[in-house]
């Protein structure tokens, strides 16, 4: 219990930190500093956590994945190509909400942290001329990104998770299906309530606009075959793609220092390194280790405890490995033999919940920082959608 208490106590400071609308990096390297001194750590210990995490191999990967992605939207923005490819999306769909909502899903079929940084820029042209506030664009494009998490073998949480638990890879993802159409149809109905298609022409719909879309997509798909199809490390790949599209679009070497200078942020730089760090000590301290065989001595119904347990470590680390490994172990232990998929499934849905709603999630951040977003207000917009799919797996589970 009291270890419950101290994650508690560090997860309050960041709401309030947050809400006080301090830079995200502080408020989570504040959060590291208390849970650490929570569990006893001292300032020399403290002080190599930080190092370690700062300098760890996937922290700098994410920081160059996420510069060069950058670098790539500063890019197709500057070129007109972003705007190519939301006219000729909108030609193509007949309707300005469908593009809003398909190209952040085109994007969440790429496996990335922080994907949400490279659809915000394709949301908000695809809203233009519409008077969408910052919050609502934020929560289309943060929403739309995370489809494809649920079923998709590219993702690493729901093959970890039909591992643990002995359940067939493809006997998951059918037990699954509801989960992602619960998204779509949450994220139309709320998403995009009281709003109309703003003018886009339903008469221009040929061949030309699909060319173009296709043309204008190309640096995307690239960026899919690269990472998807041929497994190179996203940072890689966003390097090579950048490289082209500097060649073809015969960029100075002053044009590109001035791109690097515009993309380049220092925040950000200061926000991942923030969430590393608290995650980092979340680790080192035995937080998270500390509440499994918490809730396996805590007498509860397995039923809240396949609820509780993902969705709670979930909304700690943001990571859906994160609830998976953690979790799943328990959830196991709870059935004699494998458990049954719709429990599993259950379980992957507060797990999943609990992540969308984690202020250490980076797609999260990253899209209300774009948007310039009021965060509690992109909040009151997820919880009602996040409701609705936790329903539908609850759902699923009581049937069987």
């Amino acid at each position: 219990m009291i270890d419950l208490l101290k994650i508690s106590a560090a997860f309050g400071l960041i709401v309030l930190l947050l809400r006080l609308r301090l830079n995200l990096g502080a408020t989570m390297a504040s959060a590291a500093v208390l849970l650490g001194a929570l569990y006893g750590i001292g300032p020399l210990s403290q002080g190599k956590i930080f190092l370690a995490a700062a300098m760890d191999p996937v922290t700098v990967s994410l920081i160059a994945a996420l510069a060069l992605i950058m670098v790539l939207e500063n890019i197709i923005r500057k070129t007109g190509l972003l705007a190519r490819m939301t006219d000729s999306l909108v030609q193509v769909s007949g309707d300005r909400r469908i593009a809003m909502a398909v190209l952040p899903g085109v994007i969440g079929l790429l496996p990335s942290a922080g994907g949400a940084a490279f659809s915000a820029p394709l949301v908000q042209s695809a809203s233009a001329r519409a008077d969408i506030p910052p919050a609502r664009m934020a929560f289309i494009n943060y929403w739309f990104r995370h489809i494809w998490e649920y079923i998709s073998p590219l993702y690493p949480g729901i093959v970890l998770a039909a591992a643990i638990t002995a359940t067939p890879l493809t006997t998951l993802i059918h037990s699954q299906l509801p989960l992602p159409v619960a998204v779509v149809v949450a994220g139309v109905l709320l998403g995009f309530r009281g709003m109309t298609n703003n003018g886009a022409d339903r008469t221009r719909r040929d061949w030309a606009a699909v060319r173009t879309l296709f043309v204008s997509l190309l640096p995307i798909i690239a960026s899919l075959v690269l990472v998807v199809g041929f497994k190179v490390r996203l940072s890689l790949a966003m390097a090579g793609i950048c490289v082209v599209m500097f060649a073809l679009y015969r960029y100075s070497p002053r044009r590109i220092l001035t791109t690097l200078r515009e993309s380049l942020s220092l925040n950000i730089l200061l926000m991942v390194i923030g969430i590393m760090v608290f995650k980092g000590m979340i680790e080192s301290s035995g937080a998270i280790s500390a509440l499994p065989p918490f809730f396996e001595r805590s007498g509860l119904p397995p039923a809240v405890i396949l609820a509780l347990l993902p969705f709670l470590v979930g909304l700690l680390t943001g990571l859906t490995v994160g609830f998976v490994g953690a979790a799943f172990p328990i959830i196991t232990a709870l059935y004699v033999g494998a458990p049954p998929p719709e429990a599993v499934t259950f379980a992957f849905a507060c797990g999943f919940a609990g992540v969308m709603l984690s202020p250490t999630h980076l797609c999260l951040v990253l899209t209300v920082r774009y948007f310039k977003a009021d965060m509690a207000q992109t909040y009151r917009l997820l919880y009602a959608p996040v409701l609705i799919v936790l329903s539908v797996g609850l759902i699923n589970f009581l049937l069987h």
